[in-house]
């Protein structure tokens, strides 16, 4: 057997950077211009570098390709070679150095390669290494190891593979999100791949294009070449496609007769949990016409997309004549928003002629991908009288009509726009819309938005504002809404006020009548859970406890069968010395797979406990959230996840 040298030798470095290429296509998960605050991530293939079969006075040549598989700019700042073996005959060993830089930074996609020569010495054992130093979190001391070995296959894919922030899939979305890598024989004998599977996350795929400069993944195959010759290789496409932003990880475990790695994983990751940002509208928010001297106003709804991570905005500004836009009511101190709720933005428009004039409104954020947003403001300003919106609202059991109301859950509010005015004519067009509800309803305007005098059914606590837009026989919109809301505050009346609701990544329309079916249970500490009269749920929706008569009687007022929820329980009067327990119950997946739910207690209106997403497999799942201790309402986390119910 020969062995042969790396450092250890007269081993020549040839440092080039290559013509700056991109891994992806146009693949939908986002390419971002301008400087951008997060760190690179560092890849490098082949990893390690093995020379195979070079005999003492002979040179051997490997390129190792170093890239940036993150959103931020990856900051290298040195490249070091080094040698670990220092037995040499004949003295020191030499390195050459061809244009190697001290410092290079990449942008994602962009990469460099570093020409490695080996010449060894002696037949003694040799072996070195390349140190790459970085802004990367997690491998800011990036070692690629040099070996010398005998002829062997070797096999090498740069890993890991990472989509930052995906969407949830759509059917016209499918297989949008991708990025290419290749499988690459780094060794002197031919590789053998005997079988590539993915494991972990079925939120990812693959194919295998023709070549790396494939956009079009319709043409690729899907199998894979079986035998790679010595320095042969081809291409891979990676495609993620989630069913929703909670980040994802599989392994890519490619077999072959490679002896230092028969079964080789490349590690795929999906939306690695950064904060998400989203505006509504988008783009553009026209004020449409507008009277000269009012200031007319609308609302810019900022939506944290993300499951995991609060999204903070740091500076909001208008950038317009003076006067023209402004923002409205806002102190220009930083907002955080939590996973999965919204700010409102409000801005005015006030015309000072009949022109029109534009603006833009400047969002920054702690949002790697997305860290400033811009939106165009239009608006045009009119001599002529704009219609005004005035909104107001009543419980169903009362006549007088207000525009800020206090109710109780499980009531119906209707809204009233019958007396908005339109000095120059009459209105001919209502527009209402749900600017604010409580995480988890899915309370909807009846029997549309566009009804003059809709409906609001309060499914949960929480405070709901609902916005109204009316249009004059020209189109003008009501330009001064501060008329324009009602502002519904519904706060449970009971002692205990319970609610469950829920998600389905797997159901695509969540809103529709088919969906999963959890149960929200209530226990009474005599009983046992799905039996009556000690557990109240769907099946016993009601139960005589404690005194005689219904007064001090526990009610599942809310019961939902097609996924979302919500479901409600009440129980006014508890009695003294006991500890009730809440559960949820998997009922039923209709075929659609896990769900997640979230479980709100409030005791005498106030929200006193709340588990969010809690992971619920498969159908028989059962959850035993919290107990509640009476007198005090001392509510107890308890989140134990069991096969069926408890003790049955």
């Amino acid at each position: 057997m020969k062995h042969h040298r790396i450092a250890a030798m007269a081993l020549a470095a040839l440092f080039g950077v290559s013509a700056v290429g991109c891994s992806d296509g146009s693949h939908g998960d986002g390419n971002i211009d301008g400087n951008i605050p997060n760190p690179g991530i560092i890849q490098a293939n082949p990893l390690p570098l093995v020379f195979r079969d070079v005999a003492v006075g002979d040179s051997a040549t490997i390129k190792v390709r170093v890239s940036n598989s993150s959103w931020g700019a990856l900051k290298i700042t040195s490249i070091e070679l080094i040698e670990d073996t220092d037995d040499d005959e004949g003295g020191a060993v030499e390195f050459r150095r061809v244009a190697w830089p001290e410092t290079a930074e990449l942008r994602e996609g962009e990469f460099f390669d570093l020409t490695v020569v080996y010449s060894p010495l002696d037949q003694s054992p040799d072996k070195g290494r390349i140190v790459i130093r970085s802004n990367d979190p997690e491998k800011g001391e990036f070692t690629i190891p040099i070996l010398a070995k005998d002829s062997a296959p070797n096999l090498s894919v740069a890993s890991p593979i990472v989509f930052q922030d995906v969407d949830p899939v759509t059917p016209q979305t499918r297989n949008a999100a991708w990025r290419l890598s290749e499988v690459r024989n780094t060794g002197d004998a031919p590789l053998k791949i005997t079988d590539i599977a993915l494991v972990g996350s079925l939120d990812f795929s693959v194919s295998y294009p023709a070549s790396l400069d494939s956009t079009d993944p319709s043409t690729d195959a899907q199998a894979a070449p079986t035998l790679l010759e010595p320095d042969a290789s081809f291409p891979i496409r990676v495609y993620f496609n989630p069913l929703d932003r909670r980040p994802a990880a599989a392994g890519l475990v490619i077999s072959s007769n490679d002896p230092d790695s028969p079964q080789h994983t490349v590690s795929l990751q999906g939306n690695r949990g950064e904060p998400c940002i989203k505006l509504n509208p988008e783009d553009e928010l026209d004020f449409g016409a507008g009277e000269i001297g009012f200031a007319n106003r609308k609302t810019i709804t900022v939506e944290n997309c993300s499951v995991g991570h609060d999204l903070e905005l740091s500076s909001i500004k208008v950038t317009a004549a003076a006067g023209v836009f402004e923002l409205d009511g806002f102190s220009g101190a930083s907002i955080v928003v939590l996973p999965g709720e919204s700010a409102n933005l409000a801005l005015t428009f006030t015309p000072g002629a009949n022109v029109v004039s534009t603006g833009e409104l400047t969002v920054e954020s702690n949002v790697p991908a997305r860290p400033i947003l811009t939106m165009s403001l239009v608006g045009h300003g009119v001599v002529d009288l704009c219609p005004q919106a005035i909104a107001l609202g009543r419980l169903s059991v009362s006549d007088v009509l207000r525009q800020y109301i206090t109710a109780v859950p499980l009531k119906t509010v209707w809204l009233d726009g019958a007396s908005s005015m339109d000095p120059g004519g009459s209105i001919q067009r209502f527009e209402w819309s749900i600017v604010q509800r409580p995480v988890g309803s899915t309370a909807r305007l009846e029997p549309s938005n566009t009804h003059p005098t809709p409906s609001l059914f309060l499914d949960i606590a929480g405070v709901y504002i609902v916005e109204l837009t009316v249009y004059d026989a020209q189109g003008r919109a009501s330009c001064d809404d501060t008329t324009g809301r009602v502002v519904i505050s519904a706060l449970p009346d009971v002692d205990v006020h319970i609610e469950l609701f829920w998600e389905t990544p797997g159901d695509r329309l969540q809103s529709d009548t088919v969906g999963t079916d959890l149960d929200l249970h209530y226990l009474h500490p005599d009983g046992r859970w799905n039996q009556a009269p000690y557990d109240v749920f769907w099946r016993n929706g009601t139960a005589d406890w404690g005194t005689p008569g219904d007064l001090d009687d526990p009610s599942l007022d809310v019961d939902d069968t097609d996924g979302l929820g919500p479901e409600v329980i009440n129980h006014d009067g508890p009695q003294s010395g006991l500890t009730y327990e809440v559960g949820v119950y998997y009922y039923a997946d209709k075929g659609l797979g896990s769900s997640y739910a979230t479980i709100r207690i409030y005791i005498d209106g106030v929200q006193s406990y709340e588990h969010l997403d809690q992971y619920m497999a498969k159908e028989e799942t059962f959850l035993r959230a919290a107990s509640i201790s009476w007198p005090g309402g001392v509510v107890q986390p308890i989140n134990e996840v069991s096969d069926g119910f408890p003790g049955q």
